[in-house]
């Protein structure tokens, strides 16, 4: 609290005020303007009249302390009414906001990140629907082709684009949170140790590993792959900060965040945490640079050095699995990224050993086909009758419940894509169900088994198909199901 005279000169600073300024004692601020410490841009006397003509005014500015350091400070001003009317004196209170601020920027960011995720989930969404027509068209053509044919060479290259189109879905999909996971329990330690050599080769002679192993690190409940896929992005990123050559530090530790843990911070949640500390002494980023680190496509990069993608997958991996992410840079001071990973609840198990299965046997069906997209369901059911099957296409879940009592031969197989208009796939396979019990359905969609939950909510046991798909995944997933069912029934 201060009071300041007609002037603007402080009369009274409390112990507090000196204290939130960095002053030794309140003596130190009396005499001096009260604009000293409130820089206004119409400058002392029109705040003042301002003030005396408002009677309240209430501002939020950025202010520097005696020690240099900034915040930020939410003033309020009040005239004081003397005896005989006269506006004279000025009370002043300054609280620091700092904390608010930080908080609203935290939630601000969180919301426009949510915000992108979205719109990637939805773009990941369509483009898988184009991009299965476009492979399983390519796929088609080249069946078709004997292999010396000059055209093979184009429609193969057009494949493998179509196949790095794929990737960049997936990749989207990651950062929006929607991509679908299997989380177990995990040695953090042991998956390092197996992706050491692949880290050495992408970052070159010039660039030095340095690995920090703790002792006794607490397994880890992660999706396998995903930590891969952060662990390597995490050096690609670092290697091409690191120009002239320098230093990757990966560690590994536990730690455990006490429940009234500050929350000012984007912290993980309290508990026992593996954290996995990834630092380089490359040449830093800005803080303008940290704030949009992980958005999809924005890079520093220059055209055509990057997607902008590896780090807003580093983040939605992060985020979906239950973890938490911060990162710590200046300018010319490299960069330091603390990955948070949640601890298991169960210790990791040795992973199954593969055995060969015979191939199943092959059969044709009668299988009722629903996918709104008319290019998805052409290409499927010319894929499933090119295998010899009876396919009945519909565009609908309305569509498909309406001719199923004249579908001759019966369906024996369901193949339904989960969210479209109208009936989604869950609903209409349990009315097909119905009519037809014990019917093998097979789930598809442009978005992946998580991203589904809200439009009927699959079970892990559900047959479910991720677009893009190929002609060949769709076959060996029919040829599947179908002797799944068979061998129930004998």
């Amino acid at each position: 609290m201060a009071i300041a005279d007609a002037q603007g000169r402080l009369t009274f600073a409390n112990a507090a005020l000196s204290r939130l300024w960095g002053y030794p004692d309140s003596e130190t601020l009396l005499g001096r303007s009260l604009f000293e410490l409130w820089k206004t841009a119409e400058g002392p006397e029109l705040t003042l009249k301002r003030i005396r003509d408002s009677r309240v005014q209430y501002v939020e500015i950025p202010a520097q302390r005696a020690d240099g350091s900034v915040f930020h400070l939410g003033i309020t001003a009040e005239a004081i009414a003397s005896s005989t009317g006269e506006l004279t004196p000025v009370l002043v209170s300054f609280t620091d906001i700092s904390e608010r601020k930080h908080l609203e920027a935290q939630l601000m960011h969180a919301q426009k990140m949510e915000s992108i995720g979205r719109l990637a989930g939805g773009v990941a969404h369509d483009f898988n629907n184009l991009l299965t027509v476009i492979s399983g068209g390519i796929e088609l053509g080249l069946a078709m082709l004997a292999p010396g044919e000059p055209s093979c060479r184009h429609l193969l290259d057009a494949a493998e684009a179509a196949r790095s189109a794929a990737t960049l879905t997936r990749q989207l999909l990651a950062f929006s949170r929607k991509s679908a996971i299997a989380p177990r329990a995990l040695d953090l330690v042991a998956l390092l140790s197996r992706v050491e050599n692949m880290v050495v080769r992408l970052l070159g002679e010039d660039i030095q590993l340095e690995t920090i192993y703790g002792a006794d690190v607490t397994p880890i409940c992660f999706d396998p792959g995903q930590v891969e896929q952060i662990i390597l992005n995490l050096a690609v990123n670092a290697r091409d900060a690191m120009v002239g050559g320098g230093r990757l530090t990966i560690a590994t530790s536990t730690v455990v965040i006490p429940a009234d843990a500050s929350e000012s911070t984007v912290r993980p949640r309290p508990g026992k945490h593996a954290l996995l500390t990834v630092s380089d002494d490359g040449v830093g980023m800005s803080d303008e640079v940290r704030t949009h680190l992980f958005e999809p496509f924005f890079t520093t990069k220059e055209a055509g050095k990057g997607t902008g993608l590896g780090l807003a997958m580093v983040y939605g991996a992060v985020q979906q699995n239950g973890g938490s992410i911060e990162v710590e840079s200046e300018p010319g001071r490299g960069a330091t990224f603390k990955i948070y990973l949640p601890a298991a609840e169960v210790v990791p198990s040795a992973p199954p050993k593969r055995t060969l299965s015979p191939a199943p046997l092959a059969r044709v069906a009668s299988i009722l086909l629903v996918e709104d997209d008319a290019r998805v369901g052409a290409f499927s059911k010319t894929v499933l009758e090119q295998l010899g099957h009876t396919v009945h296409y519909l565009t609908n879940g309305d569509a498909a419940l309406a001719a199923l009592p004249a579908l001759q031969p019966a369906p024996e197989l369901l193949i339904t894509d989960v969210v479209m208009p109208g009936l989604n796939g869950r609903v209409l396979a349990e009315r097909v169900a119905a009519v037809l019990p014990g019917i093998p359905v097979l789930f598809v969609s442009g978005y992946t088994r998580n991203m589904i939950a809200d439009h009927g909510g699959l079970s892990e046991k559900t047959e479910f198909l991720a677009k893009p798909y190929s002609a060949q995944e769709l076959a060996q997933r029919v040829r599947r199901l179908l002797e799944k069912a068979a061998s129930a029934l004998s």
